[in-house]
């Protein structure tokens, strides 16, 4: 079965960091696709450098039915992309393009794990900064925050049963939007989401652990997300026949991340699922940056780590 890797793409800030991991672990990709999102042409110039000098690396831009190149509407990008990638014969790794650590276990242990169970239409490794996921790191006692805790994960659960009658009633409605039946906070953590220390406390303390070996600490192991919470799917895998068989029965993703993570498995009666022994560090939600992250020394520290 091919590996192929998805981002879309994006910032050369933090791109600089996660080419340097996809070189690392070149071996393990047969492809890596890059979906032009972007209309800075510093950025576009950037991968396009990367793309040339690389093999295995395919830029692509999406277009229109005039077969215009879309670079403003991330979310027609995105949803053409996931059409793309359903070959029966391959699974699909995303990056975000802020992606600043992973290892080599993402394309061993995990790849392995997600091959294997196809159940699951979307597997998530640990994901450092990201909303869930420190919500789930905080009840373990894994990481205490200087700052306001997160309780995204407490009040979910009821949020979910109230709007879960209405994405029944609603299969496949492209009208059917997150922000339409929740509020901002039942679903965008005013803590993991949106507050700058509580996001450079969890960076330095996971550098910090990092930089002393001791990251094992932040491995949750394995589970089924039962409430099918709204995690940012900042990295995840998904198996191409497995997508192509989901959008046979309830039509074509849009508007990804609640498709993916709350609308379809809501529709088709599944979980997505939690490979937690990986661990993978995503640098920032643009809430984080509007607020001054890219104004702390917290992406060079990434950049610096050997």
């Amino acid at each position: 079965m091919k590996t192929i890797c998805v981002t879309f793409g994006g910032r050369e800030c933090s791109l600089k960091i996660l080419f340097k991991y996809i070189l690392k672990y070149k071996k393990y990709i047969d492809e890596y696709k890059i979906y032009v999102a972007t209309t800075i042409q510093s950025d576009i110039d950037y991968m396009k450098k990367f793309a040339s000098e690389n093999d295995f690396v395919t830029l692509v831009y999406v277009t229109n039915e005039e077969g215009e190149i879309i670079l403003d509407d991330k979310n027609k990008i995105w949803d053409s992309a996931y059409k793309q990638c359903q070959e029966e014969d391959s699974v699909y790794l995303k990056f975000d393009d802020d992606i600043v650590y992973f290892d080599e276990t993402l394309f061993t242990d995990f790849i392995k794990y997600r091959i294997e169970n196809e159940e699951a239409p979307l597997l998530f490794p640990t994901i450092i900064n990201n909303s869930y996921f420190s919500w789930m790191l905080e009840k373990k006692n894994i990481y205490n925050p200087y700052y306001n805790k997160s309780r995204i994960g407490d009040t979910w659960p009821s949020t979910y049963s109230r709007i879960q009658p209405i994405i029944n009633n609603n299969l496949s409605n492209k009208e059917l939007k997150i922000g339409k039946i929740t509020a901002i906070g039942e679903v965008l953590c005013p803590s993991g989401w949106g507050n700058l220390k509580y996001c450079v406390d969890l960076h330095n303390q996971f550098l910090i652990d990092l930089n002393h070996k001791n990251i094992d600490k932040y491995k949750l192991g394995q589970f089924k997300l039962y409430d099918r919470h709204p995690i940012s799917i900042s990295c995840c895998a998904w198996l191409g026949k497995t997508l192509k068989n989901i959008t046979q029965k309830v039509g074509n993703v849009f508007d990804d991340e609640p498709w993916l993570t709350i609308w379809m498995p809501t529709w088709l009666n599944t979980y997505n699922e939690v490979y937690g022994d990986c661990i993978v560090g995503h640098y920032a939600y643009y809430k984080q940056r509007e607020l001054g992250l890219d104004n702390t020394d917290i992406l060079n520290k990434y950049t610096n780590i050997n």
